[in-house]
């Protein structure tokens, strides 16, 4: 059995109509089968979708450093950098350079564990 965790992002822009925070979600996959999933109200309101998504593969990067712990208690060690996938080109740019210009100048630093 494949035991590569994968993870998969995804967010929606000021989707609260009550507070306009996005909403972010993520599941992982070990193999073939979701292991871990959630669906939650992001902590804070962001002002691009690109932030949005941004703060949900952080957010996914923080699970999956539990998860490779999980793993490895369990005798399963992760020893590769695990995938997160998300669907923004501008997101997945800026967590390759978080030293972005005007797109990244107003996210909390938090964010750039990714």
């Amino acid at each position: 059995m494949n035991f590569e965790l994968i993870g998969h992002t995804d967010s929606d822009f000021a989707g609260s109509i009550d507070d306009m925070k996005s909403t972010s979600g993520y599941v992982f996959n070990l193999g073939s089968r979701p292991v871990a999933w959630a669906s939650k109200k992001q902590p804070n309101v962001t002002l691009t979708s690109t932030e949005a998504e941004y703060v949900a593969a952080a957010i996914a990067a923080c699970q999956t450093v539990w998860m490779r712990k999980v793993l490895e208690e369990l005798l399963h060690e992760q020893n590769e950098a695990k995938q997160i996938f998300c669907d923004n080109m501008f997101a997945i740019a800026l967590s390759k350079n978080h030293i972005f210009h005007k797109q990244s100048k107003h996210i909390d630093t938090r964010y750039h564990f990714i």
